[in-house]
């Protein structure tokens, strides 16, 4: 009777795993036309994902990065106003570089809808990335 158990239970386990493996086989690509695939692929990384948004600072007055935190402060019509954005621990791309195509005194956060977030400081401010996100203290 044993026996007669085993083998019952071996066979329903192996009809179990050739239906999964024959309906997996029609769920595949379409071996007409595998093309389809990579271009819509393409189009979708190169298109601007639906989340991404920028948001720009400016009258940027002063910028410092100091243990892993990103400070900077504007000036707006109620006076001067601080902002604080932790850098560690994320996904952040710190980039310096002559910002042509945004305003003078400003910061940009660019995030791309994929967990990435592209921070771009303006040459003009002085300040050294490396050194600073290297310092312990």
């Amino acid at each position: 009777m044993k026996d007669l158990l085993t083998t019952a239970s071996s066979v329903i386990i192996i009809l179990f795993c050739l239906s999964l493996f024959f309906l997996g086989e029609g769920t595949g690509t379409n071996p007409e036309n595998p093309d389809l695939i990579t271009t819509q692929s393409a189009k979708y990384r190169s298109g601007k994902h639906p989340l991404a948004k920028t948001t720009l600072f400016k009258r940027v007055q002063s910028v410092r990065l100091k243990k892993g935190v990103l400070m900077f402060v504007t000036a707006n019509e109620e006076g001067l106003q601080e902002h604080f954005f932790l850098i560690r621990d994320k996904n952040v791309v710190l980039i310096k570089k002559k910002a042509t195509d945004m305003p003078q005194n400003s910061i940009k956060f660019e995030d791309d809808g994929h967990n990435t977030l592209l921070v771009t400081i303006p040459s003009s401010f002085d300040i050294d990335l490396l050194e600073a996100m290297t310092s312990i203290f």
